[in-house]
């Protein structure tokens, strides 16, 4: 089998924007000069969800299962210093390139862990739990099986405190398939957490394929979080919550 070809594309809107990627296909973008600017519409809606975990500029923990160019660990350390958090991706070549290419500061406080999303999930439960998961597993454009199941999704709620998130950016053909899976696994995984979907009206409906986030949060959501998915976009947003999304995501109100 080939190996991957990784590389790295100017953006065209900046002079320092990149894109990377894996084989022709986008992964992911990062401006290593404001990494306070996010690019990808999921990847900002994941930052608004962020945003809302403390006051402007307070430092959170986080666990980030998927690596990319290490876009959304960049917004965390930029806007919130002195936060910790950890990064997992089971491929090393692309961590040494991205990191080659692109540098952490040395005060990031950034760890990045090469392993198996499933088996750091399992290592991490001996650590404290932290503020905030966010899972954004893709080779190419397929997510790993087990990301639909149970047991992994129980495994990612464990990991976070009383308040605390799990963050899912979901890449879903038209029908919704991929995201009622996830949104099903989180709901057995804990029947009591609150839910949150997040995207373009198009792809929420059901008619386009497209990017949405799900938000999972075993103690409820951040106060003001679904008026701040619906205010700061990008537009047009749509965010469904409770029976509006009880009723897209299952057919029942």
């Amino acid at each position: 089998m080939a190996e991957p070809r990784i590389e790295f594309e100017p953006e065209v809107f900046s002079s320092s924007g990149l894109t990377l990627l894996v084989d022709g296909t986008a992964q992911s973008h990062v401006d290593p000069t404001e990494p306070r600017r996010l690019f990808f519409e999921y990847v900002r809606r994941i930052g608004h969800v962020l945003d809302a975990m403390r006051p402007a500029g307070a430092p959170i923990t986080a666990v980030h299962l998927g690596a990319g160019a290490l876009t959304l660990p960049r917004y965390v350390a930029a806007t919130r210093p002195g936060s910790t958090q950890v990064v997992v991706d089971h491929d090393a070549e692309l961590i040494d390139t991205v990191l080659a290419r692109l540098p952490l500061p040395e005060d990031s406080g950034i760890e990045v862990l090469i392993a198996d999303a499933r088996d750091a999930v399992d290592a991490l439960a001996a650590r404290p739990p932290v503020d905030v998961v966010v899972v954004d597993l893709y080779a190419r454009l397929d997510a790993p099986a087990f990301v639909d199941e149970v047991p992994f999704m129980a495994g990612c709620l464990g990991l976070v405190a009383p308040r605390g998130l799990v963050v899912v950016n979901v890449a879903d053909a038209a029908g919704l398939v991929r995201l009622r899976a996830q949104a099903r696994a989180l709901a057995r995984a804990d029947p009591g957490a609150e839910l949150l979907v997040a995207g373009d009206p198009g792809v929420l409906s059901g008619a386009e394929e497209g990017n949405a986030i799900l938000v999972a949060g075993p103690g409820g959501l951040p106060p003001g979080l679904e008026e701040r998915l619906r205010a700061a976009g990008p537009f047009p947003a749509a965010v469904l919550t409770r029976d509006r999304l009880d009723a897209a995501l299952w057919g029942v109100c």
